[in-house]
């Protein structure tokens, strides 16, 4: 056989690869990565924020005596009224679409854009398991969600970063980079509460499973963006 059929070749263009583009274009490609990430947050906060509302409908201890004698039930209570405005800072939607505006993004942009199928799928299914059962709806939310991105410390990273480069003080991700890590802690001690026969274990770990999936096929997608 001839040898010089056997060897191996580099099709790869390293020219192109290493091609950079020009300074103003690389920013620019940048600021629209940017932006179009507060727009699909601010979908995942309009679509997923009424809906927490099932998750202090469907707590079991809603008919405690007092709101001292209940974990669930109070808990969601508080997240709730958190999340809508109601206690130590703005309604979390609002947060969002101040945010689009610190961008330069306007209300009617905003209202014009199509989020990615991935969002859509992510969000619609947390509010699937969040409307079959409490437990459900805790896993999904509380556990596969919120713990896990208060885990990852996502949102102080993307506030230190906009505020360096940018300037910008985003509140939105100021008010995550500690509210998820104590919501999520949360979820964690009340999870402990429920997962308590085989049947709950199972329908929380499919719940938990399908969140955290549809969670990476949302980030897969984003990360296209810079390819």
């Amino acid at each position: 056989m001839d040898q010089a059929r056997r060897e191996f070749r580099n099709v790869i263009r390293t020219d192109a690869i290493n091609e950079a583009l020009p300074v103003d274009a690389y920013l620019a490609e940048i600021d629209a990565f940017i932006k179009r990430y507060a727009k699909e947050l601010y979908y995942l906060g309009l679509w997923m924020t009424p809906d927490l509302a099932l998750l202090v409908a469907n707590a079991p201890d809603a008919y405690a005596l007092t709101l001292d004698h209940s974990e669930h039930y109070a808990h969601w209570c508080q997240n709730f009224a958190d999340e809508t405005g109601y206690l130590r800072d703005p309604n979390h939607v609002q947060m969002k679409v101040d945010h689009c505006h610190q961008l330069g993004i306007t209300d009617e942009e905003l209202r014009a854009y199509v989020p990615m199928p991935e969002t859509i799928g992510s969000v619609f299914t947390l509010l699937y398991y969040c409307r079959r059962s409490y437990e459900e709806g805790l896993a999904a939310f509380g556990y596969a969600r919120e713990r896990v991105a208060g885990m990852s410390g996502y949102a102080k990273t993307v506030y230190t970063g906009l505020e360096k480069h940018y300037g910008i003080k985003a509140k939105n991700f100021e008010v995550h980079a500690y509210a998820e890590a104590e919501h999520g802690d949360k979820a964690l001690e009340l999870i402990r509460r429920v997962v308590v026969t085989a049947d709950i274990q199972r329908r929380c770990r499919q719940a938990i499973q399908h969140t955290i999936v549809t969670n990476e096929w949302r980030a897969h997608a984003m990360n296209r963006w810079l390819e």
